[in-house]
Protein backbone atom coordinates (compact mmCIF):
# COMPACT_ATOMS: atom_id res chain seq x y z
CA UNK A 1 0.00 0.00 0.00
CA UNK A 2 2.81 2.77 0.83
CA UNK A 3 4.47 2.23 -2.38
CA UNK A 4 1.71 2.51 -4.41
CA UNK A 5 0.79 5.91 -2.66
CA UNK A 6 4.74 6.65 -3.18
CA UNK A 7 4.34 5.77 -6.66
CA UNK A 8 1.19 7.71 -7.15
CA UNK A 9 2.76 11.12 -5.65
CA UNK A 10 5.71 10.67 -8.02
CA UNK A 11 2.84 10.37 -10.96
CA UNK A 12 1.16 13.36 -9.52
CA UNK A 13 4.23 15.41 -9.71
CA UNK A 14 5.14 14.78 -13.25
CA UNK A 15 1.83 14.64 -14.46
CA UNK A 16 2.02 18.56 -12.84
CA UNK A 17 5.11 19.26 -15.01
CA UNK A 18 3.40 19.05 -17.96
CA UNK A 19 -0.26 19.82 -17.74
CA UNK A 20 -0.65 23.51 -17.63
CA UNK A 21 -3.85 24.75 -15.78
CA UNK A 22 -5.45 28.10 -16.16
CA UNK A 23 -4.96 31.41 -13.75
CA UNK A 24 -7.94 30.68 -11.22
CA UNK A 25 -8.89 34.60 -10.47
CA UNK A 26 -11.30 35.83 -7.94
CA UNK A 27 -11.97 38.13 -5.14
CA UNK A 28 -12.35 35.70 -2.73
CA UNK A 29 -9.58 33.46 -3.84
CA UNK A 30 -7.22 36.26 -3.81
CA UNK A 31 -7.88 36.99 -0.31
CA UNK A 32 -6.75 33.72 0.54
CA UNK A 33 -3.64 33.80 -1.42
CA UNK A 34 -1.94 34.96 1.70
CA UNK A 35 -1.55 31.90 2.89
CA UNK A 36 0.19 30.58 0.40
CA UNK A 37 3.72 31.36 -1.04
CA UNK A 38 4.43 32.67 -4.29
CA UNK A 39 6.72 29.56 -6.26
CA UNK A 40 7.43 31.90 -9.12
CA UNK A 41 10.93 32.60 -7.87
CA UNK A 42 11.32 28.88 -8.73
CA UNK A 43 10.77 29.40 -12.05
CA UNK A 44 14.27 31.54 -13.19
CA UNK A 45 16.98 32.87 -11.32
CA UNK A 46 17.35 36.61 -11.95
CA UNK A 47 15.67 39.62 -11.63
CA UNK A 48 13.72 39.99 -7.81
CA UNK A 49 11.32 42.07 -6.81
CA UNK A 50 12.24 44.87 -3.86
CA UNK A 51 10.23 47.65 -2.54
CA UNK A 52 11.97 51.07 -1.82
CA UNK A 53 9.83 53.95 -0.05
CA UNK A 54 10.86 57.84 0.28
CA UNK A 55 8.66 60.35 2.32
CA UNK A 56 8.47 63.91 1.98
CA UNK A 57 7.83 66.75 4.03
CA UNK A 58 5.76 69.93 2.95
CA UNK A 59 8.09 73.11 2.93
CA UNK A 60 6.55 76.67 3.61
CA UNK A 61 7.50 77.54 0.33
CA UNK A 62 5.28 74.95 -0.92
CA UNK A 63 7.76 72.30 -2.31
CA UNK A 64 8.43 68.56 -1.07
CA UNK A 65 11.80 67.86 0.81
CA UNK A 66 12.20 64.10 -0.49
CA UNK A 67 13.90 61.63 1.91
CA UNK A 68 16.16 58.97 0.02
CA UNK A 69 15.09 56.01 -1.23
CA UNK A 70 15.10 53.31 1.56
CA UNK A 71 14.59 49.60 1.16
CA UNK A 72 12.13 48.27 2.94
CA UNK A 73 12.47 45.01 3.72
CA UNK A 74 16.56 44.32 3.99
CA UNK A 75 17.60 40.83 5.16
CA UNK A 76 16.80 40.05 8.74
CA UNK A 77 19.65 38.61 10.68
CA UNK A 78 19.56 35.41 12.08
CA UNK A 79 20.21 33.54 15.14
CA UNK A 80 20.14 30.42 16.66
CA UNK A 81 17.53 31.16 19.06
CA UNK A 82 15.25 32.20 15.95
CA UNK A 83 14.73 28.22 15.75
CA UNK A 84 12.51 27.99 18.54
CA UNK A 85 11.38 31.81 18.56
CA UNK A 86 10.98 34.17 15.39
CA UNK A 87 8.27 36.55 15.18
CA UNK A 88 10.15 39.39 13.10
CA UNK A 89 11.44 37.16 10.26
CA UNK A 90 8.31 35.34 9.60
CA UNK A 91 6.26 38.93 9.35
CA UNK A 92 9.28 39.60 7.12
CA UNK A 93 8.82 36.77 5.27
CA UNK A 94 5.09 36.98 4.59
CA UNK A 95 5.46 40.94 4.07
CA UNK A 96 8.59 40.03 0.84
CA UNK A 97 5.36 37.77 -0.29
CA UNK A 98 3.09 40.03 -0.67
CA UNK A 99 5.73 42.13 -2.49
CA UNK A 100 6.34 39.05 -4.64
CA UNK A 101 2.39 38.97 -4.66
CA UNK A 102 2.37 42.68 -5.96
CA UNK A 103 5.22 41.81 -8.54
CA UNK A 104 2.93 38.48 -10.15
CA UNK A 105 -0.31 40.93 -10.24
CA UNK A 106 1.74 44.14 -11.90
CA UNK A 107 3.26 41.30 -14.71
CA UNK A 108 0.31 40.11 -15.54
CA UNK A 109 -1.70 43.61 -15.63
CA UNK A 110 -2.80 44.24 -18.89
CA UNK A 111 -1.26 47.37 -20.53
CA UNK A 112 -2.68 50.10 -19.75
CA UNK A 113 -4.61 49.11 -16.82
CA UNK A 114 -4.50 51.71 -13.78
CA UNK A 115 -2.18 49.46 -11.03
CA UNK A 116 -4.11 51.59 -8.27
CA UNK A 117 -6.86 49.36 -8.34
CA UNK A 118 -5.54 46.33 -7.47
CA UNK A 119 -5.76 45.28 -4.02
CA UNK A 120 -2.11 44.35 -3.74
CA UNK A 121 -1.08 48.04 -4.82
CA UNK A 122 -3.19 49.39 -1.94
CA UNK A 123 -1.89 46.36 0.52
CA UNK A 124 1.72 48.37 -0.95
CA UNK A 125 0.60 51.69 0.34
CA UNK A 126 -0.31 50.92 3.31
CA UNK A 127 2.69 49.08 4.50
CA UNK A 128 4.66 51.85 2.68
CA UNK A 129 3.10 54.31 5.24
CA UNK A 130 3.52 51.58 8.53
CA UNK A 131 7.02 51.20 7.75
CA UNK A 132 7.90 55.03 7.25
CA UNK A 133 5.76 55.90 10.54
CA UNK A 134 7.71 53.07 12.61
CA UNK A 135 11.01 54.48 11.53
CA UNK A 136 9.44 57.91 13.41
CA UNK A 137 9.67 59.77 10.30
CA UNK A 138 7.24 63.13 9.95
CA UNK A 139 6.26 63.43 6.57
CA UNK A 140 3.28 64.73 4.66
CA UNK A 141 4.00 62.77 1.24
CA UNK A 142 5.09 59.20 0.64
CA UNK A 143 5.60 57.28 -2.33
CA UNK A 144 6.79 53.79 -3.07
CA UNK A 145 8.87 52.07 -6.03
CA UNK A 146 9.27 48.62 -7.03
CA UNK A 147 12.54 47.65 -8.87
CA UNK A 148 13.41 44.52 -10.41
CA UNK A 149 16.88 43.35 -8.87
CA UNK A 150 20.04 41.40 -10.25
CA UNK A 151 21.86 40.77 -7.08
CA UNK A 152 25.69 39.83 -7.62
CA UNK A 153 28.18 38.38 -5.31
CA UNK A 154 29.54 41.43 -3.70
CA UNK A 155 26.71 44.11 -5.37
CA UNK A 156 23.88 44.48 -7.38
CA UNK A 157 24.49 43.67 -10.75
CA UNK A 158 21.64 45.56 -12.48
CA UNK A 159 18.51 47.99 -11.21
CA UNK A 160 15.30 48.11 -13.20
CA UNK A 161 12.41 50.15 -12.37
CA UNK A 162 8.81 48.36 -12.55
CA UNK A 163 6.44 51.02 -10.90
CA UNK A 164 7.01 54.02 -9.23
CA UNK A 165 3.41 55.03 -7.60
CA UNK A 166 2.29 58.77 -7.76
CA UNK A 167 2.97 61.17 -4.52
CA UNK A 168 0.51 60.59 -2.37
CA UNK A 169 -0.23 62.47 0.76
CA UNK A 170 0.04 60.85 4.04
CA UNK A 171 -3.37 59.75 6.29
Amino acid sequence: MTEALFVLYFVVLVATLFIKTPIIKGPWLFLLRAFFPNWKFFHAVGYVPHLYARSAVLRVSGELQWSDWVLIYPRRVRRLSHLVHNPDTNIGLAQQNMVDHFWADLHDLPEGVDPRGLVSYQMMQRLTDQVLRACDVKFTHSQFELRMVLDGRAANVDTQVMMTSPVEAAC
